[in-house]
Parts: structure tokens; sequence; C-alpha cells
């Protein structure tokens, strides 16, 4: 046995050293333990994802955070490749990355807008802002990787962009507004605009509807992106019909991702698509339908239905305004057209005066001349003949001082069912001549105030006009009704014939002074004319309704205050 040549004193001493030993290493144990707790600590109470990774690429350590965003757990994670947490598309290029980092470690700061994706357990993606710090160990390099979710802040960047280029396309819609051009073009050129702003998940396809005024239809007036195979499916679409027709007769947004079974009218072969179908809408006035086409599968986004909304509404108000500029120089052709009326009224009127006495003499002898002249004579006929045209100057010179002469009303309380009576009585002889049929439906109305003559006018106007349309007899309809008006009730007279009828090109300059549709020597052209100036000194209309072949309706709408 080897001898042992310490003395117990000295036994005793290195006992103690090594408790002291033990004592410190037991200290630092506890200095160690409290600095790693200190530094996961720090390291969990950063607000994002904190790891580290070794040269072969993988998770070495993470911080709570991490858990927290990414969703896995220490245990999942530890030793897993990078790889795990990156989209599929970038793993192979990110390795390369990785590599020729450590290669050459350097700080990389956050703010390096690398347009970086990072992918959590359950699949999520998000946008995320990294940064790099290399870190020496006595065992090897690590990298240390803060991950920061900045899902939050690119939206607001987003948003802020988005509500930059659409503020920039509501202006350049209202300066197009202001252009002179068609509303056709207009339309044209806003669809380009809108279908081109970033960010928003549109195709490059939209088109723009308008209410049909005369029908219940939509019809299409402006198309963005159709060619060839895609061609747009529908030129005209009938309310309530298809989504385009709902949504525009519940004036109402309407959005669907994809095609399912929302079409009605076109084939199920177009191409894959979803909607949003936005109303073009003014009070409660429908103006159309914005139509635009958004990819198949296409989550529905607030910030899109809130742009094309302001789009819809930009929208009524240029053809708000197109209607009042069509409806200024309506009026302004109507006051110069008025305006030529009255110097022709005037013109017409010292005409007539200059005519009217020689015309007497004229005719007056004319009738003395007849008087004398024996039957059976040519200068008889020629007497009669004269007697007859003057009689018909007459009748056109009495027409011309009736329309260029100020209308002056003297109105009082009349029977209107008396006074229609009466000019039917007046012209029973002139029925019966020309075979034709009178019927009445006329409703018992109380006395209420007009100007009788001026009345007795009018019907006789209508009367001899209906005479003149039936030649050959026919039958001659008139029916009197009470009813409610937009501002008071109206009183409408319906004196309808079964003759001939007339052109809807006639119908829209029927009341054109010296127009008409009868022969030469059978009217004036002043008849229809006198009838509506006096209707609307009266305050009320006259309207014409006509179908060739099934004859027409004149509707005598007055004011009825009783």
């Amino acid at each position: 046995m080897k001898k042992i040549d310490k003395t117990k004193a000295e036994l005793i001493r290195e006992l103690e050293d090594t408790k002291k030993l033990v004592q410190e290493l037991n200290s630092c144990q506890v200095e160690f333990e409290k600095a790693r707790e200190k530094y996961e600590k720090l390291l969990d109470s950063s607000p994002d994802a904190m790891l580290f990774i070794n040269t072969q690429n993988e998770i070495v350590l993470v911080n709570a955070q991490f858990e927290k965003i990414f969703g896995y757990s220490q245990e999942e994670i530890l030793g897993k490749k990078l790889d795990i947490l990156l989209q599929d598309k970038f793993r192979k290029k990110h390795s390369n990355m990785v590599r020729k980092y450590f290669e050459n470690p350097n700080m990389r700061p956050m703010g390096s807008h690398l347009g970086i994706y990072a992918k959590k357990k359950d699949g999520f993606e998000f946008p995320a802002d990294i940064s790099l710090s290399p870190l020496q160990t006595d065992e090897e390099l690590l990298v240390m990787a803060d991950v920061r979710d900045i899902s939050k802040r690119r939206e607001a960047e987003l948003q802020i962009e988005l509500n930059y280029y659409i503020q920039k396309v509501t202006n350049s819609m209202l300066k197009i507004s202001l252009e002179t051009m068609s509303l056709a073009d207009q339309f044209d050129r806003i669809l380009d605009l809108i279908l081109n702003v970033p960010h928003l998940s549109l195709q490059s396809k939209g088109a723009i509807f308008l209410k049909d005024p005369k029908a219940e239809v939509l019809i299409l007036k402006a198309q963005h992106g159709f060619t060839g195979a895609d061609s747009l499916p529908c030129s005209e679409i009938p309310l309530g019909h298809c989504l385009c027709g709902k949504a525009a007769v519940m004036s109402k947004l309407v959005y669907a991702e994809d095609m399912g079974g929302i079409h009605e009218i076109h084939d199920a072969d177009i191409f894959p698509h979803g909607h949003y179908c936005v109303p073009i809408v003014s009070g409660k006035n429908l103006y159309g339908l914005l139509n635009v086409y958004i990819m198949e599968g296409h989550k529905r986004s607030n910030r899109e239905e809130d742009f094309l909304t302001s789009v819809a509404s930009t929208l009524a108000t240029i053809i708000d305004r197109d209607k009042a500029e069509k409806e200024k120089k309506n009026l302004q052709r109507q006051l110069a057209h008025a305006e030529k009326l009255a110097a022709l009224g005037r013109f017409t009127a010292n005409i007539a005066h200059e005519i009217r006495n020689p015309l007497t003499s004229v005719g007056g002898f004319a009738r003395r001349l007849d008087k004398t002249i024996p039957a059976d004579t040519k200068e008889k006929g020629y007497a009669k003949i004269i007697i007859a045209e003057t009689t018909r100057l007459e009748k056109i010179l009495k027409n011309i001082l009736s329309f260029s002469r100020e209308t002056v009303l003297n109105i009082t309380e009349n029977d209107l069912d008396e006074i229609i009576e009466r000019v039917l009585l007046m012209n029973e002889f002139l029925f019966k001549e020309k075979s034709i049929s009178v019927k009445k439906s006329i409703e018992d109305l109380p006395r209420f105030p007009f100007d009788s003559d001026m009345i007795i006018e009018v019907l006789e106007n209508v009367f001899l006009n209906a005479v003149d349309a039936m030649p050959d007899g026919g039958d001659l309809t008139v029916t009197m009704e009470k009813k409610d008006g937009p501002d008071m009730p109206m009183v409408n007279v319906k004196i309808k014939d079964t003759g001939g009828g007339i052109s809807q090109e006639q119908l829209e300059m029927i009341f054109e002074p010296f127009y008409t549709t009868k022969a030469t020597e059978k009217g004036t052209g002043l008849g229809l004319s006198i009838t509506k100036k006096i209707m609307e000194s009266l305050g009320g209309t006259v309207k014409i309704e006509s179908e060739v072949g099934k004859g027409s309706v004149v509707i005598l709408s007055l004011p009825f205050s009783g």
C-alpha cells in the first residue's frame, strides 16, 4: 500500500479548502441560476418572438412570446429546422441565405422591408419584421432572431396607401365629371380608374348599367376588361333577376364569392369569378348598377365595399349633373322656342289684323253677289268658291288671333259635367252626319273653379280633331274622373277616338304651332297649340296617347279644388 505521508493537520487543512471550493462552486451555481433565470425573464418579457439558431439551421432556444405567436411549445420546436416557420416556396432559398449569413455574420436591424412572411403551427401566415444578431458562445456560433408580427402595422400602411389611391381616384372622377364628354365616355374612364387601384382584390373587369326609364331592365352602358373568350355575358338584366337585378331592386350592395347558383341569364361555363354588385342610387331614385368582378373565392372586404359604395355615389352625382345639364339645355331650347313663338305671335297678329278687315269686305261683297247671281251659272259657282275660301280664311285668322293674344282668364265656379254635355250637344248634328257614336262615363263631381269659355274652346278643338280622325265614322268615348296628383287632386277628361292613330314621330311635334297631320285645306295646325296654351294657363295639362291603326286618346287634366 501507498503510504500516506500527510499529517492530520494537513488533511484537515485540505478538507477545509475543499469545503471552501464546494461552497464557492455552490455559490457560482446559485449565481448562474439567478443569471439564467434573469436572462430567461428578459427573453420572455420581450414583446417579440425570439429564437436562437445554430449553424445547422436548427432552433436551439425560444422565448415565451415565441410560443404565443407561433403556437409551438418548446418541446415541439427545439431541434427543428428553421424552415418549419417559413412558407414552402421560400424554404430552399432561405436555407442558402442562412448558410451565407453564418459565413459572414453581421447585425441586421428591423425595418429592412424585405416582405417576409412567417408561418404559424396552424399554417396561418403573417407579415413579419426580423432583426438578426450573431452570438458567439464557448461551444458554437448562434444567431438570435427577433421576430415581430407586423400584421396591424401592415394593415394600417395598406389602409393609408389605399385611402390615398381612393382619394386620388375620387378626385379624378370628379374632374372627369366636369369635362365635356358623353356619359358613356365618362363611365369608360371611371371604370379604368377604379379597376386599377392597388391593394384591391378586383379582377380588371367591370361594367356599368343604367336603368331603362321606359322598362324594368338594366341596360349596359360601359364595360372594361372584356375581350374575346371573356366577353361580357350580359347586356340587359331584368330588374329582380340574377345577382345584379336583385341588388338593383333592393338598392343594396350584394356580394358573391363565386358563381354558385346565382346566375340566371348566361351560361355557367363562363370564366370563374365572384361579384360586387353596387346600386347607383340618388335619394330614392335608382339610376343603375356598378358590377365589379372579383377572383373566385375572394373573401368579402369592408374596405372594398366602402370604396365601391363611394364610387357608386360619385357615379350618381355625375348622372345627376348630366341630367341637370340636359334639363338646362332643354329649358334653354324651350326658352328660345318660346321667344320665337312670341315673336311669331306678334307678327302673325299684326298680319291677321291687317288682313281681317279687307277679308271681311271681300266675304261680305261675295255673299251679296251670291244672292243676285242666277242659279246654274258659272258665276254662281265662282261666288260659292269665293265664299267658302273666305270663310276658311276667316277661321284661320280667328285661330291665329286666338293663339297670339294674351290669355285673360275668367275663373268662376262651374259644373264640368254640364260643360261637356253642352259641347257634345253643340256638335250632335256633326256626329250624326259623320256616323260617329258617342259614349260617356262621367263621374259626378261638385262645381269647382275654372274658365268655362276656355274649356269650351278646348273641348271644341279636341272633338273636331276626333271627327276629322274618323272620316268613315267610329266611336267617340268621353270619360271623366278625379285622380290624386302629386300636389293636389286632378280631374281627368279622356276623349278617345277609333281613328287611324298618330305615329310616334308625329306625336313628338303634335303641339307645335302650324304643325298638322291633316290635309292643308282641313286644318291650320293651331288647334292643339291653342289647347295646350289654354290648359297650361289654367294650371292643367294636355297629353295625347296614340297607336297607329287603333286610334288616339286625349287626356285633359285640370286642378280640382272643389
